[in-house]
């Protein structure tokens, strides 16, 4: 899975129409965001298309969202932005089989693994909202642990944080504590 800088343009741009709950200018929204206008308009485009936001023409124009913060998601938003967010179908068995496909019919340990990640990364996405994303970095990652629980040796289900780095062949490796 791999996030462009368009996906996080977009999720920004809707959380700052979100944040502002009115209508917003391309002009508005680059100069909030840093961007250039022409990467705020190219980026709103698929965002009008796939319904997230809607336009108004003419000398009072702009920008705002289609529907309230609390009933868009950040997987809407990322859906309406391009491409699935995982490429997992050829690993799903011999139905979606083609050349690049996967030839492991049966006993792939793997497939369990990417269905499992793609399956946690979606609840998490579809079960965030943008208005669940103005409320702080504290507040979001406590809805992300109630969709996602994370737990480290001690059942904290808070996470690991970086205690240090090691060497290792190709480079620096973190090392995990927990918090």
């Amino acid at each position: 899975m791999r996030i462009s800088k368009a996906e996080e343009y977009g999720v920004r741009l809707v959380m700052r129409l979100a944040a502002h709950g009115r209508q917003l200018t391309v002009t508005q929204l680059a100069e909030l965001e840093n961007l250039p206008e022409p990467t705020v308009a190219k980026v709103l485009s698929p965002l009008r298309r796939g319904g997230i936001v809607r336009a108004e023409r003419g000398r009072h124009g702009g920008y705002s969202l289609s529907a309230s913060p609390s009933r868009i998601s950040v997987g809407q938003v990322l859906e309406a932005l391009g491409e699935p967010l995982f490429e997992g179908r050829f690993c799903y068995g011999t139905e979606a089989r083609d050349d690049r496909g996967c030839p492991r019919e049966d006993g792939c340990g793997l497939r369990s693994v990417w269905r499992h990640i793609e399956t946690m990364v979606m609840r998490v996405l579809f079960g965030t909202s943008l208005n669940d994303l103005l409320h702080g970095e504290e507040s979001v990652e406590a809805h992300v642990g109630d969709l996602w629980p994370l737990r480290t040796g001690s059942g904290s289900g808070r996470l690991p944080t970086i205690q240090t780095k090691e060497r290792v062949r190709d480079g620096m490796r973190p090392v995990y504590k927990e918090s």
